[in-house]
């Protein structure tokens, strides 16, 4: 009985530790500390976290899930990089299902809802004032799942907040190109202006244009990680 307790406390123990070295080193790749393409080798990571290299192991085996994180064929673990036609392949859906949910959210919003969107508009502008672009990214996250709420489309929402989560990794592309900030809250902005003018065609077509607008910023910043290393 008492070698069961010390196995599940061990376990428990092992199952926390890799829980926050994953958030740890997802937070290193969305914030642009690792780049996309760079190795991963356990020893060095378990030697500069001070933890074991099973954890680390089990940590990029949840990374790799949630397509932080990428195994090679020799089995060496690197930062994954999208390919273009995975940001279009993203973002071409994402254009389509965001954008029904802004027309949808807007012909349902009460005034609290939208007054609420407000507010996380106010935050997301703050962030882009501050030029702080990893709050900017989840100001930008609670903008986005906000809308999908409000549309009140339980299998709508599914598969947008799906969705998002595979596009994380994309964001350390966007790291590159801060001035993107700017254009991004003007079509924030954009957006915005649809639910304040109960107008569900000019949401969805800000919506729509802003998720195009940021697929070719990711092409763009793409390209100049490829030019880089020439």
């Amino acid at each position: 009985m008492l070698i069961g307790h010390r196995s599940n406390r061990a376990e428990k123990k092992f199952k926390s530790l890799t829980k926050v070295l994953f958030e740890q080193l997802k937070e290193a790749i969305v914030a642009g500390k690792l780049e996309p393409g760079a190795p991963l080798l356990e020893n060095r990571l378990a030697a500069s976290l001070k933890v074991t290299g099973l954890a680390v192991r089990e940590a990029l085996r949840k990374l790799a899930a949630h397509g932080y994180v990428t195994f090679q064929a020799d089995n060496q673990a690197i930062v994954s990089k999208p390919t273009r036609e995975e940001i279009e392949d993203h973002y071409a859906i994402a254009g389509v299902l965001e954008g029904l949910a802004a027309r949808l959210a807007v012909e349902r919003a009460g005034p609290e809802e939208v007054e609420y969107l407000t507010q996380l508009h106010h935050s997301l502008k703050e962030a882009s004032q501050k030029r702080d672009v990893v709050r900017y990214f989840d100001a930008n996250n609670n903008f986005h799942r906000a809308i999908a709420d409000i549309a009140r489309n339980e299998r709508l929402y599914r598969l947008i907040d799906q969705l998002r989560q595979d596009m994380k990794k994309t964001r350390i592309l966007a790291l590159r190109l801060p001035e993107r900030l700017d254009y991004s809250m003007r079509e924030h902005d954009q957006i915005l202006d649809g639910f304040l003018k109960k107008n569900p065609q000019l949401a969805e077509t800000a919506m729509v244009r802003h998720l195009t607008n940021h697929m070719k910023t990711l092409h763009k910043a793409l390209d100049s990680s490829k030019g880089d290393k020439k």
